[in-house]
């Protein structure tokens, strides 16, 4: 089966992951097909900026991560070691992120459609929400 790109994204929270508020939008995102969720870990990143890592099943019996339900991804252990180090460098000091790598799910069809036409997917880069916002802010590009 042909996947769709893969993608990290770290969320960074001043506290604790707001797990309740996260898992009703990322069960929808699941369930209809928009991205499949292949590994989660949980990164606190200290004020000395020692680094410690967390898997979502390593929080059971505590409601905001047993909201995000570990069953919603689909391989563990994805991310590994080194990855947490690199991504960690984006989190704040006294912060803690939810990282997540997911599949764009919605992409799978359009990338056979594109290989059954005889072309290949051969770059797709990532726009952060803030700086489309920026440019728009500017308005540069309307």
């Amino acid at each position: 089966m042909a996947r769709g790109p893969l993608e990290f994204v770290v969320v960074e929270f001043p506290d604790r992951v707001p797990g309740r508020e996260l898992a009703p939008e990322l069960h929808r995102l699941v369930d209809q097909e928009i991205v499949r969720i292949i590994d989660t870990v949980v990164v606190t990143r200290a004020a000395d900026g020692t680094v410690t890592t967390h898997e979502l099943g390593e929080y059971e019996g505590d409601p905001d991560f047993e909201a995000l339900d570990p069953d919603i991804q689909a391989v563990d252990g994805l991310i590994s070691e080194q990855d947490v180090r690199d991504l960690a460098e984006a989190i704040t000091p006294g912060a803690t992120a939810l990282v997540l790598l997911f599949e764009h799910v919605w992409l799978r069809s359009m990338r056979a459609t594109v290989a059954a036409a005889g072309g290949e997917v051969v770059l797709a880069e990532r726009i952060p929400g803030p700086v489309v916002d920026a440019i728009e802010a500017a308005g540069v590009g309307g």
